[in-house]
C-alpha cells in the first residue's frame, strides 16, 4: 500500500521526506516492526510511544507517524506529524485492511452496566431472524463462518478470546475484515468508555447506537463523571444520519443524550417507569426465567425512529429483573432491523450470557434447596441491581460474596461495602483481581465506613470465601458471587492464575453432603 492511501482521512500537520513510499505493514508496537513498515506512536498514559522511534527505525520502519516533530529521522525515513496519534492509529488500521466496516451494519452498545447482556440478546435476535451476525465484547468475539474449502454446509463458530471489551484498533479492523469476508452483515459491538476515549473506534459509522445506563465506574481513568459521560457520548457522534439511537428512558442521563442528538431525530426509548416508546408490563420473576410483555406506547404507532413498534410477549433465561432493561434494548434493535415477533421471542428465549446472573449447579446437575448465582457485577450500581434481583427470589437468607479490583477506582469500594451489607443478610468480603495491590488493604477500604453492627466477614482468599458462603447456605437461601462473572482467572501481582467462580462453586456444591 502506498503511504497516501494509508493516511487517508488522517489530519496531518507536517510531512518530512518521501511523501508516498510503498508500505509493507503498519503497527504501533516497535517490536513488531519489519522492513518497510510504518510505525504509529503517541503519548500514552504511562508510556511515551515516541521513545520507541529509534527502535522502530532500527527494525526497518520507513515511516514514522507521531504527535511530535520527527526532523531528526535518518535519510530514507518519512516523518508524519498528526495532532492525535491514537486516532491516526485507528484510521491507519482501517485503511490498511480496506475499511471493512463499510461493508457492515454496526450496532454499538455503551453504558456502565448491561452492555454484554444486551449485546448477546441482540445477537440472539438477529441470528433468529436469519441475519448473519457477529458479536464483539467482554466475554469474547463470536461469529459464524463458512469454510470455502470444506464440503460442510453448516457454518463453523469462530470464538476469539477478548483481552479488552473494545479491541485495539489493529486487532479490531483485522477482525472486521475476517467478518466482512465471511459475508456477515451485522456486527453487534460493546463500546467501552476507554475504547471510545482512546479513539479505538475512530472512523467507524454506526447504524444503531444503544445506551443502557450511566453510574460510577472507571473514574480511575476518566477522573470525573462528566469526562466519563463525554466518552460515552462519542458513540452517538458516530451514528449515521439514518441511524437510530435506542435509549433507556429511566436513566437520568438520557435527557442529556436526547438534547445533544435531538436534531438527529431517530430516537427510540425503552423503560419500565418513565414514558417510553417501548415499555415492559406484566413482569414475572422466578429462579427459572424472566417473563414480561414489551408494549409500545401508542398501541403500535410509529415513533420518530421510523420503525414500527409491536407488542411482544418475551421470556428470557437471564435471571434478575434488571435484565428487563437489557432485553428491551435488544428488542428495540430487533424492531429497528425489522425482525419478526417470532425471531425476537426465539432470540430472547435461547440466549445465555456467561457469568450474568448465571445459576451454578454441581457437576452432577443435582438440584439443591438453595441457589448459587454468579454475576459480573463490579460497580456499586451493578452490585445493587444484582442483589436486589436476588432478594426478589430469595425465600430465606441472601448471602453476598464480593470484592473490588486493585488498581481501579478506589472511590467505589466503601460504596459497594455499604450496598452489600444493606441488602444482603450476610456479606463475605474477599479478593477480586487485586492486581498490584494488597488484597487485605482493598478489603479494609471496602469495610472502612461500615457500622459496627453490619453483618459481614472478611475472608481474603476467594476460594475460601466462596466455600464459606455455600457451606453456610440453608434451604431457601441464595448465594450471590459477584465481581468476576465469566472471567476464568484471578490477576495477582500482574500475573493471571486460573480461577473461575462458576467452576469453584460447582466443585464445592458437588461435595456437599446429600
Amino acid at each position: 500500500m502506498r503511504l497516501q492511501h494509508l493516511l487517508d482521512g488522517i489530519e496531518i500537520t507536517e510531512i518530512i521526506g518521501d511523501r508516498n513510499p510503498k508500505i509493507t505493514g503498519v503497527v504501533s508496537d516497535h517490536r513488531k516492526v519489519k522492513p518497510g513498515y510504518a510505525f504509529v506512536c503517541y503519548q500514552g498514559l504511562n508510556v511515551d510511544g515516541h521513545s520507541f522511534i529509534a527502535g522502530a527505525v532500527s527494525n526497518g520502519a520507513i515511516v514514522i507517524i507521531a504527535e511530535k516533530q520527527t526532523s531528526d529521522l535518518p535519510n530514507g525515513v518519512t516523518g508524519i506529524v498528526t495532532p492525535n496519534g491514537r486516532k491516526a492509529q485507528a484510521l491507519c488500521a482501517a485503511n490498511w485492511h480496506g475499511n471493512p466496516a463499510k461493508r457492515l451494519k454496526l450496532t454499538g452498545i455503551t453504558g456502565t452496566n448491561g452492555k454484554t447482556s444486551t449485546a448477546h440478546l441482540t445477537y440472539g435476535i438477529l441470528k433468529a431472524q436469519g441475519l448473519k451476525t457477529a458479536v464483539l465484547g467482554t466475554v469474547g468475539h463470536t461469529y459464524d463462518a463458512h469454510d470455502s474449502t470444506s464440503n460442510e454446509k453448516s457454518p463453523s463458530t469462530i470464538d476469539i478470546p477478548a483481552l479488552l471489551t473494545t479491541p485495539d484498533a489493529f486487532e479490531l479492523h483485522a477482525m472486521l475484515k475476517q467478518i466482512a469476508d465471511a459475508d456477515i452483515e451485522h456486527v453487534v459491538m460493546e463500546t467501552s468508555s476507554q475504547g471510545l476515549a482512546q479513539h479505538r473506534l475512530a472512523g467507524l459509522t454506526f447504524k444503531t447506537a444503544v445506551f443502557t445506563n450511566l453510574t460510577q465506574d472507571h473514574l480511575d481513568y476518566h477522573g470525573t463523571m462528566e469526562n466519563y459521560l463525554t466518552a460515552k457520548m462519542m458513540l452517538f457522534a458516530q451514528l449515521s444520519p439514518e441511524g437510530v439511537a435506542i435509549l433507556n428512558a429511566d436513566s437520568p442521563t438520557t435527557s442529556h443524550i436526547i438534547e445533544c442528538i435531538s436534531s438527529h431525530g431517530n430516537i427510540l426509548t425503552y423503560g419500565l417507569e418513565n414514558k417510553a416508546d417501548l415499555q415492559a408490563q406484566d413482569v414475572e420473576v422466578s429462579l427459572k426465567q424472566l417473563a414480561f410483555t414489551a408494549v409500545p406506547n401508542g398501541n403500535g404507532s410509529i415513533n420518530n425512529s421510523g420503525v414500527s413498534l409491536q407488542k411482544i410477549k418475551a421470556k428470557i433465561r437471564l435471571l434478575g429483573s434488571y435484565n428487563i432493561y437489557n432485553a428491551l434494548a435488544a428488542i428495540g434493535v430487533g424492531i429497528r432491523y425489522n425482525c419478526s415477533d417470532a425471531a425476537i421471542r426465539e432470540g430472547l428465549a435461547e440466549t445465555v450470557v456467561p457469568g450474568r446472573f448465571e445459576r451454578v449447579t454441581s457437576l452432577e446437575e443435582q438440584d439443591k434447596d438453595f441457589a448459587v448465582i454468579v454475576d459480573y457485577a463490579h460497580t456499586p450500581d451493578g452490585l445493587e441491581n444484582v442483589l436486589n434481583a436476588a432478594r426478589g427470589i430469595t425465600e430465606g437468607k441472601l448471602i453476598s460474596v464480593f470484592g473490588c479490583g486493585g488498581d481501579r477506582d478506589r472511590g467505589k469500594r466503601p460504596k459497594m461495602g455499604a450496598i452489600s451489607t444493606q441488602i444482603a443478610d450476610m456479606s463475605v468480603i474477599t479478593s477480586d483481581n487485586p492486581r498490584t495491590e494488597n488484597p487485605e488493604e482493598i478489603i479494609s477500604e471496602i469495610v472502612s465506613n461500615l457500622p459496627h453492627d453490619a453483618a459481614y466477614l472478611c475472608i481474603p482468599e476467594r476460594r475460601a470465601a466462596i466455600r464459606h458462603a455455600i457451606m453456610d447456605a440453608h434451604p431457601g437461601d441464595v448465594v450471590v458471587i459477584a465481581g468476576k462473572g465469566h472471567e476464568n482467572y484471578q490477576e495477582i501481582h500482574g500475573k493471571r492464575f486460573p480461577f473461575d467462580d462458576r467452576e469453584v462453586a460447582s466443585e464445592i456444591l458437588q461435595h456437599l453432603p446429600m
